[in-house]
Formats: C-alpha cells, structure tokens, sequence
C-alpha cells in the first residue's frame, strides 16, 4: 500500500504541474457542465418541478406550497415524501434571479463543481497525488456525476453532503476541529435523503466503534461528535419518528415544523419493514446490475451505451476493490488503516443500502458512486504500474468513451429529453394558460411517455408559476393575474371522465 501512495516531486508530478493538472480537471469539468446548461436536459422533470414549486413558496412566504411553515421534509406527492436541503438551497437564488430553470438547477452544479475537486482532495489523503488526479479526471468525464449534475433531484444531493463529511472526518482524525465539523454535514444528509438514517448513522457507528478500539478517538470526543451529529438530524429523525409510528399530528415549533404524513407509502422501500428472501435477491440483482455491470437503467440516470461509470472502468473497479481490501487487513499501520477503513466503511454501507432499498436504480444508491470511482482509479494505478504500456491504452479507451458520451448527450440524448423532461406538455399548458378568454383547463394526465395525473399538475403548478397562496385558496391573484379559485380554472382529469366534467 506504501508504494502506491508515494510520488515522485521531480518531473511530471513536481508541485508545479500538479497545480496545472489539477485546475484544467477542475476548468474541464466546469466547462462540460455549463454547455447547454438551461437546455439540456430541455424540459423539466415532475419531481425537479415539486422540489422547486416548493423553493418558490419558501422564498416567497417561508411556507412550502402547501402552506407548512419551514418544513423539515416536504409533503410532496402527499403518498410520497420529498427531502428539503436542495430545495432550501434554491432558495436565495430564486430571491437573486428569479423563478426559473436555471435558477432551480443552479445550486446542484455549483455543488457538483465543488464535488469534482473533493474527490481529488479525498484520493490525496487516501492514496497519492497521481492517483487523485485520475480520480479527479475520472468524476470530471464521469457519465453519472455529469448527468446527475444537469438536473435538480433532492436526492442527488446526498452523495456530495456525504462526500464533504467523509472528508472533513479523515481530517478530523489529525485535527479534531474538522471531525465535528464533518458530524455536521453528515447530519445535514438526513435532510438530503431519507436513506441517510439507516446509512449515515450506520457508517458512523460502526467507524467511531473502530475508532475507540484502537484508540485513535476519546471516548468524550466520541460523544461529543454524537451530540453534535444528533443534534442537527434531530428534526429529521423526529420527523421519521412520528410517521413510524403513526403519531397522527403534525409538530410545529417557532423555528421550523415536522409534519406529520398519513398518507405516506414510502415504509414500503425499505426490506427491514416488509421483509422478504425473494425481494433481498431481486434488490441484490437490481444493485449488481446497476452499479457493477452497469446494466440499463432510467433515461435520467444514465445512457445504455456507457453505463454510469463507462463499461471500460468494470474491470478496474473490482481489481481496485479486491485489492484494497486485501491491503486493508494487512496494513499495520493503524493511522493508516484507519484511513482505509473509512473508504471501505463508505462502500460496503452502500452496498447495505442496495440491499435493503426497494430495487434500487442509481439515484437511489447514487451515494455508492465517489468510493466506487475512487477505487477504479486505485484499480487503474495498479495496472499501470505493472504493466507501464497499459497507461495510454487506458486513456485511449476513456477518452474514446467520453468523446461519444458527451457527443451523444448533446445531440441524441438532448432531443429524446424533451418528451422525457416534458418540454412538449410544458409548452402547450404554457399556451392554453394565457389564453385569456377561457376561465377553466381541463388537463389530463398524458405526458406522452407516461400516464401521471399528480405528475400532470405539478408541472402545470411550474409552467403558469401558480402562486402558493392562491393554490391555498388565500388569495385570487397568481402570476400577476386575478384569476378563478384554483379548483375551479385548473381541472386534471382522466381522459374517461373528460365527457362528463366538461357538461
């Protein structure tokens, strides 16, 4: 392991030139981010549209759409919930720049340029230089942190929350102010995606037990860093509290409120609390296929022809995991293995996640992905030390790969986004909305590629920018106009019944 975290401060790796690699990685991946930035994907999303109708209410009113002051958890779909921290993050640049789509996706580009750096400082502390640069090349032309960062889903947030965590906890093992640090930012991924109770504080437990064993933490600053981590998930963790157990009321404080959801299906993702064999081996396989064989999954995830992480990184993903785990128990310095012990902490809790999540497809084990991509450039350093002649090889296939990913996304992918991402729906609600000599829409839920009545009225909630208070019933005035009640101008209806609500 000591051979592979050593480079040479002479030649190509001299502190001079790692700068030089380090800010064109970091400019390329700007760059690729920002092309087409409003356009591509052209349209947007029915849970991108509620996570921002929602930062509107809050930016406007403080309340969500539904008028719940500060909300700890969106009600959303009412049956199914939505996390908040994205949302809240859209906020102030909706204040700045208005309501818009770029406004709505700024905030997670902005966090996945950030992202793109974090792994290098991450593969640094790790591994070597050389080996976070790759890492660092590898996010910045990665199909999944690219794609992941074009569109604003609340979930896609947690992987970069953790990542920056996971960081500042490597630096809290030498200085103890990054390690509380980081309790706060991992508590802040509860607010990212629910997942987080049954992940985050899994991760935790597990590496600070490790920690006081081989007395590399106190136990006061062990609980210290317990008190600040349940301190900042504590809202969210009640918030989960009173749905598991069906306490019936919403809990409302001066600060923020913890609702109370009766409708919810959302228990039903997790195997713990519908336990059955055969959904832990479909979960198993929905994992393996996504992540590891990098199988097709949802048009917004990933392109089938590349796969979240290029079909090249396969074999270099499992060289790197096997090996590093091998190292992992063989290391004997404990400082060090410490260090390792996390990343392999980071990726095995992931895979927990897989299993016990319904059928996961990759946003939702989307936290798997930076260890996942950490340890292919491992797997990619290993190779090309023992057979030097692999190296250009290796960055002929990558870029190869990227050049038809990218070039792919912008023209094939960009046109198919449009029905995907709703551009058609959103432009003919658009249209028939100022239409001003008619009082009532009647809207059904035909999206073209899916059938989705609640999808149907999000997105016109997002198009005709339909204020909080007058879907309320508080107000007649939305968008500057004075308009109908709300039930009464906007109807979304099945095609069956068009007949009978129209006489």
């Amino acid at each position: 392991m000591n051979t592979m975290t050593q480079d040479s401060s002479t030649g190509l790796w001299n502190n001079k030139n790692r700068k030089i690699f380090f800010w064109s990685i970091l400019a390329l991946a700007v760059i690729l981010r920002c092309i087409r930035f409003a356009t591509v994907p052209d349209g947007i999303n029915q849970d991108e549209a509620m996570g921002a109708v929602d930062a509107w209410a809050l930016s406007k009113y403080g309340t969500d759409r539904y008028g719940t002051f500060l909300p700890v958890h969106f009600t959303a779909w009412r049956y199914s919930q939505m996390s908040v921290l994205l949302a809240y993050c859209m906020v102030p640049f909706i204040k700045l720049f208005g309501f818009n789509t770029v406004t709505v996706r700024l905030p997670m580009v902005l966090i996945s340029f950030g992202a793109v750096a974090l792994v290098y400082l991450v593969g640094r502390k790790l591994f070597s230089e050389r080996i976070a640069l790759v890492a660092m090349l590898l996010t910045a032309v990665n199909p999944w942190q690219f794609m992941q960062s074009r569109w604003s889903l609340d979930c896609n947030l947690f992987p970069h929350i953790f990542l920056l965590g996971f960081y500042l906890l490597l630096l809290g093992l030498e200085k103890r102010r990054y390690l509380y640090l980081s309790m706060g930012f991992f508590g802040l991924t509860f607010y990212c995606y629910g997942i987080a109770a049954y992940s985050v504080t899994a991760f935790l437990f597990v590496f600070f037990i490790w920690c006081l064993w081989k007395h590399r933490l106190k136990f006061r600053e062990g609980l210290l860093c317990a008190l600040i981590f349940t301190v900042v998930a504590l809202p969210e963790v009640i918030v989960l509290g009173i749905n598991a157990v069906h306490f019936g009321r919403t809990i409302s404080t001066p600060l923020f409120t913890m609702p109370y959801f009766p409708d919810s299906v959302r228990s039903a993702d997790i195997l713990l609390l519908n336990f059955s064999f055969a959904q832990l081996g479909k979960n198993a396989w929905a994992l393996f296929s996504h992540v590891f064989l990098q199988l097709p999954d949802i048009f917004f995830n990933s392109i089938p022809a590349f796969g979240p992480l290029y079909h090249v990184s396969i074999p270099f993903v499992f060289v790197g995991i096997i090996v590093f785990t091998i190292q992992l128990f063989r290391e004997k310095n404990i400082e060090k293995q410490t260090q390792m012990l996390a990343l392999w902490g980071f990726l095995v809790t992931r895979i927990w996640v897989g299993l016990i999540t319904y059928e996961v497809n990759i946003n939702r084990v989307n936290i798997i992905f930076y260890p996942i991509i950490l340890l292919c450039a491992y797997g990619i350093g290993l190779a090309v030390r023992k057979w030097k002649k692999l190296w250009p090889v290796v960055a002929a296939a990558y870029g190869i790969s990227s050049i038809l990913f990218f070039g792919t996304y912008f023209t094939t992918y960009a046109e198919e986004s449009r029905e995907y991402y709703n551009k058609d729906f959103m432009e003919a609600v658009a249209e028939a909305d100022s239409l001003e000599e008619y009082e009532s829409l009647y809207i059904t839920g035909n999206l073209g590629w899916q059938f989705n009545r609640d999808a149907t009225e999000i997105l016109t909630q997002y198009v005709c920018k339909i204020d909080a208070q007058y879907y309320q019933g508080k107000s007649n005035v939305s968008n500057g106009r004075e308009l109908p009640a709300y039930a009464d101008r906007y109807h979304y209806i099945y095609p069956e019944q068009q007949a009978a609500e129209l006489v």
